[in-house]
């Protein structure tokens, strides 16, 4: 269905799809992005335009629904399908990061499909401006939507298997970022004076 979308209505189903599925919508992103990188590679899309407009439709998304749980994050995050992922566990550890490192814990959640939508709700609710929010998320989706668009890109004759090898790369990413995190808190801590 997301491939022949693409390939009707080009740049608009791309910047729909992905703005739909920042608003929770069950579409995969990675799979538009790659699909969008393959339509450039057989000249149905244009390889640059594809790539802008997908972190358009990406960042585009994020930030409606950002807005969205700012004026009614209560309710958003009282939604059975967030309360499902965001356990009172998760939650706390959420807001913990928020309340240190929020810039670093959204550009962390763009890349975590299952806690991405609640850690946005959480950070609209913890009043981390639209600024740091767009920076922090932007700047996230610009490292993997040119990676992703031109995978899809370079290797369109083998997108199925490209799909699952970039699930990959990018959980490395998360993982690379959260043991850098984790070792700068580390040292921060061995750094203080005793009390």
């Amino acid at each position: 269905m997301v491939p022949r979308l693409i390939e009707q209505f080009g740049y608009l189903a791309v910047l729909a799809l992905l703005g739909l599925a920042g608003f929770g919508v069950p579409i995969p992103e990675e799979l538009t992005q790659l699909t969008a990188g393959f339509l450039a590679h057989e000249g149905w899309l244009r390889l640059l335009p594809a790539i802008v407009t997908c972190w358009l439709g990406i960042v585009g998304g994020d930030f409606a629904f950002y807005t969205l749980a700012r004026r009614h994050g209560g309710r958003v995050l009282e939604s059975r399908a967030v309360r499902r992922l965001l356990t009172p566990t998760r939650r706390a550890w959420l807001e913990a990061h928020f309340a240190r490192h929020a810039f670093w814990t959204i550009a962390i959640a763009r890349h975590a499909s299952g806690l991405r939508l609640p850690a946005f709700a959480l950070a609209a609710l913890h009043g981390v401006r639209p600024t740091t929010f767009l920076l922090a998320d932007g700047l996230s989706a610009l490292v993997s939507v040119p990676l992703v668009v031109g995978a899809g890109f370079l290797f369109s004759r083998h997108l199925g298997q490209v799909h699952r090898e970039i699930r990959l790369v990018e959980l490395g990413i998360l993982a690379a970022l959260a043991l850098g995190l984790g070792a700068y808190a580390v040292v921060r801590r061995r750094r203080r004076p005793p009390a």
